[in-house]
């Protein structure tokens, strides 16, 4: 009787042992380490082993384990397959997707990466600074000025009145691969196709419809918003509470008052206005102008775009960021002031 419960007992540890290390693997192979979109640039040079590949890997916060990253191309024989060359991976993408995307490499393509909140202007320039790219400023703003994307693509604009860059706001900021085939049009529709991706047909039925916080809106004024958001917040947690001010100015028709749009028509990023370019008469100076500007004024991420579709409720109507970077929300003229006067102000 003891032979046999000694018996049961190790069958029993060895079940529990094959069915922890079935649930660490599933685990490790399956499940993404994020669930989060965000895009990551990896490179594989020629000649690096799928060990030194695995490493790279969890060093970029891709995987969560060398161990089943080289058990796994093992037992699949897809080490000797992994090629190399320019990748943009996602931390929303499990270690078999992962795999099956290292086996796919072009080394001539490149990687570019256009942060959020940026115009076109600095887009082009970000592309004339990676020489290695094979593509030019110049011929990036004249492949995204193309009038036939608005026949292909719904959410574009049919008229606008922003001058030399029609789709100012749409050109979606993101890491890209530059396939030289391709060219700057390659690159403009990968844009406009992550665009179309993240500003999705469910979203651009929501917004046509109001909600409390805000009134029915669309894309383009949602573009527009988001546009001047993600110039003026500093921080992730500040979009919001930025295009609620936006919206309750907006409701009583109070000027805008955001300077980054005035920088906008001025052909630059900083420093502030001087007293002169804020007597400037343009569309662009919402602070002597009501509503919103002509156009964006940047090209917006996603997070700025779903702060405008889905605003909190508040009563602001002044925010400004102190000289430690804060940014101070106010509901009144008064408590601005005071503040400014207390914390001092950005670039003072």
């Amino acid at each position: 009787m003891r032979r046999l419960i000694a018996i049961l007992v190790v069958l029993g540890l060895i079940g529990f042992g094959t069915s922890r290390a079935l649930d660490w693997w599933n685990f490790n192979i399956n499940t993404p380490v994020s669930s989060a979109s965000k895009s990551v640039p990896f490179q594989v040079d020629p000649g690096e082993t799928p060990s030194q590949i695995g490493t790279d890997l969890f060093d970029h916060g891709l995987i969560r384990s060398t161990i089943a990253f080289d058990l796994y191309t093992r037992a699949t024989n897809a080490g000797p397959k992994l090629q190399a060359g320019s990748f943009v991976l996602n931390t929303n993408m499990a270690l078999s997707q992962i795999v099956s995307a290292l086996q796919h490499g072009n080394p001539d393509e490149k990687v570019i990466t256009f942060r959020e909140g940026f115009p076109l202007r600095a887009q082009a320039d970000a592309l004339d600074g990676k020489k290695s790219l094979g593509l030019t400023g110049a011929d990036y703003l004249q492949a995204a000025k193309d009038p036939a994307w608005a026949s292909t693509y719904s959410f574009l604009p049919r008229q606008t009145n922003n001058g030399d860059f029609p789709y100012e706001g749409y050109l979606f900021p993101d890491t890209y691969l530059i396939n030289p085939s391709g060219g700057a049009k390659g690159l403009v529709k990968a844009q406009l196709d992550q665009f179309n991706q993240v500003f999705s047909e469910d979203l651009r039925s929501q917004i046509a419809q109001p909600t409390a916080n805000r009134p029915a809106e669309t894309v383009q004024s949602i573009v527009i918003l988001a546009s001047m958001v993600d110039r003026e917040a500093n921080n992730q947690s500040d979009r919001g509470n930025v295009c609620s001010v936006y919206y309750n100015r907006l409701k009583i028709n109070m000027t805008l008052g955001v300077d980054a749009t005035l920088l906008y028509a001025l052909g630059r990023l900083s420093p502030e206005p001087t007293y002169a370019e804020l007597q400037l008469n343009s569309p662009y100076n919402t602070r002597t102008h009501a509503g919103l500007p002509p156009g964006p004024i940047s090209n917006p991420g996603k997070a700025a775009l779903l702060a405008c579709i889905n605003p909190p409720k508040t009563d602001y109507l002044f925010y400004f960021t102190d000289r430690q970077g804060v940014t101070h929300f106010e509901v009144n003229d008064q408590d601005f002031e005071r503040d400014k006067a207390k914390y001092g102000v950005s670039g003072s």
